[in-house]
């Protein structure tokens, strides 16, 4: 499988964890502004109903990704699910700024996950939102192969550029990343000198999420990529789709796959 996977700043171990809040902060406010993750909410029933389960384990969960509205969604839809969110370098302070009300039903683990070696006692369909990509194909097989083999779901969903705006997006999203920043930073909480230092003194967080956006954009798989990873793990009684779903706006298209046991 031929990739570009040049190195992202927030996959380093040594970039400082003040900056990772920073920036998993403002992804995390982007995220929950849009609302397309609502046409994700078929797979989910599908997913939970096939494996008999409504626990979630989110992995490379950062600064909590889109769970804030999603799990408002899935109630709305009767899919009453607890969630468990994760990550390598967690942030469990992360919801603490959430409404009571926001907070019932999501838990985060103080504890580092790494998503290729999930521990047995995390029950519950596995998901991960804009992570995928991070991984190279052998580590995003073993990713792959752990929850095939212990008969647990699985749903990987990255927003990926929708064609024909594609090219003109990739061009143009250092620029709105900057804006981003310029105008949301206000409004994220919680409100500390840092966050203000090294958004508009030192824009230092800005410049490096820039980079960040154009590897991702690079490294998301592409539907014939995830077609290839699950190759080797297509057996009877275990099922995988791949597939898109809207996310609302013309300009990206949710990339997705799903594995469920039958």
């Amino acid at each position: 499988m031929k990739r570009i996977h040049l190195f992202e700043f927030m996959d380093q171990p040594w970039y400082p964890q003040g900056f990772r809040r920073i920036q998993t902060d403002y992804l995390q406010f982007v995220t929950t502004r849009g609302a397309g993750h609502q046409n994700l909410i078929p797979l989910f029933e599908k997913a939970l109903q096939q494996s008999g389960t409504m626990e979630i384990v989110d992995l490379c969960s950062g600064g909590t990704g889109p769970w804030v509205r999603l799990r408002e969604q899935l109630v709305k839809a009767g899919l009453h699910v607890k969630v468990t969110l994760t990550d390598k370098y967690p942030s469990p302070e992360a919801i603490q700024k959430w409404t009571k009300t926001s907070q019932d039903g999501i838990e985060y683990l103080p504890q580092a996950v790494d998503a290729m070696s999930v521990s047995t006692n995390l029950k519950g369909m596995r998901t991960m939102f804009e992570g995928f990509h991070h991984f190279k194909p052998t580590q995003a097989r073993r990713i792959l192969q752990d929850a095939c083999e212990k008969g647990v779901a699985i749903g990987i969903f990255e927003a990926s550029l929708q064609p024909p705006q594609g090219p003109v997006i990739f061009l143009f999203s250092p620029l709105m990343t900057l804006l981003g920043y310029l105008f949301a930073t206000p409004f994220i909480q919680p409100h500390t000198w840092s966050r203000f230092l090294w958004t508009y003194l030192l824009p230092i967080v800005p410049l490096v999420t820039c980079w960040d956006g154009l590897v991702s954009f690079l490294r998301v798989y592409s539907q014939n990529e995830l077609k290839e990873l699950i190759e080797p793990f297509e057996r009877e009684g275990y099922k995988w789709e791949v597939g898109q779903a809207s996310t609302g706006t013309p300009l990206f298209v949710f990339t997705y796959l799903l594995g469920y046991p039958v």
